[in-house]
């Protein structure tokens, strides 16, 4: 079964290196592995240019491109999807970040489900990357854990997705319109236009969750102006402004009644971003 891989990078120079040796790995390669860069001012390029060089057999394309960045889009992450995507060859297509180390069968077992030609878009797994006792933490709290996972109403990161090239069509690609939120969108868009979703909990991903607390808080608002800006989770930004008010939720959990200020403001970043994204 053929299929093309995807990603799109900016200024990843100290990440990039450990994504490719993990793709480098993988008990499959992709036929094709289209790489869309937004300009990088950094080492990301190079470091980039030397691993195809070193590594041809894995049929590696780098594009650069500098409208794939934040200087001149709203939604770099999603324009240099689409860019990658308006060029593939094959209508299999996987897509993951390059801030992301995959497990070594993370291509094999997204691309596998599509045996089942009634599969449109396959979900995979993502998980955290912990590296001191912060992201630990940040991980329990936070993080879903895959046997408590509602399967039906899951929607995929595109850390860890695989989707059929004729769906991309479908939804128009990803929108452009903001930083964040692009995957949740398109997710949506994918739904609302009855494309055939299939979970794999074997397709997994290693994402760099926060590493200290005051990242934390800034992501959460970060996400959350991409949120904000398309409405999405509308019903739940209103409902956490009573949370706020009264925090029942954190203390009916032993673990985020431990941590109850890095709890509470994550939430008030969160809502913070929305009403940010909402006013634009």
């Amino acid at each position: 079964m053929k299929c093309s891989l995807i990603t799109t990078l900016y200024n990843e120079e100290d990440n990039v290196i450990s994504f490719l040796e993990s793709y480098k790995h993988q008990t499959k390669y992709a036929d094709e592995f289209i790489i869309v860069d937004g300009g990088s001012s950094d080492g990301t390029i190079e470091i980039i240019k030397n691993f195809i060089n070193n590594n041809k057999k894995l049929n590696i394309k780098l594009i650069v491109d500098k409208s794939c960045s934040k200087k001149y889009v709203s939604g770099p992450i999603a324009k240099g999807r689409n860019v990658a995507i308006a060029k593939v060859k094959y209508n299999i297509i996987a897509v993951t970040d390059a801030g992301c180390i995959l497990d070594k069968y993370w291509l094999e077992e997204i691309i596998k489900p599509f045996e089942n030609h009634n599969i449109d878009v396959v979900s995979g797994w993502y998980e955290a990357n912990i590296t001191n006792e912060f992201q630990k933490i940040y991980a329990d709290i936070y993080m879903s854990k895959l046997e408590d996972l509602d399967i039906k109403n899951f929607l995929p990161s595109s850390r860890s997705i695989a989707f059929k090239k004729e769906c991309w069509n479908k939804v128009n690609g990803y929108s452009t319109e903001s930083m964040t939120a692009e995957d949740t969108e398109f997710d949506l868009n994918l739904k609302k236009n009855d494309c055939r979703f299939k979970f794999t909990g074997k397709a997994i991903v290693y994402w760099n969750c926060p590493r200290n607390y005051n990242e934390a808080i800034t992501k959460a608002q970060y996400y959350a102006e991409g949120d904000g800006s398309k409405k999405i989770y509308l019903k739940k930004f209103l409902l956490r402004n009573i949370f706020l008010l009264f925090p029942i939720n954190i203390f009916l959990s032993k673990r985020r009644r431990q941590y109850f200020k890095l709890n509470y403001n994550v939430m008030l970043s969160y809502q913070i971003g929305y009403l940010k994204g909402l006013l634009k």
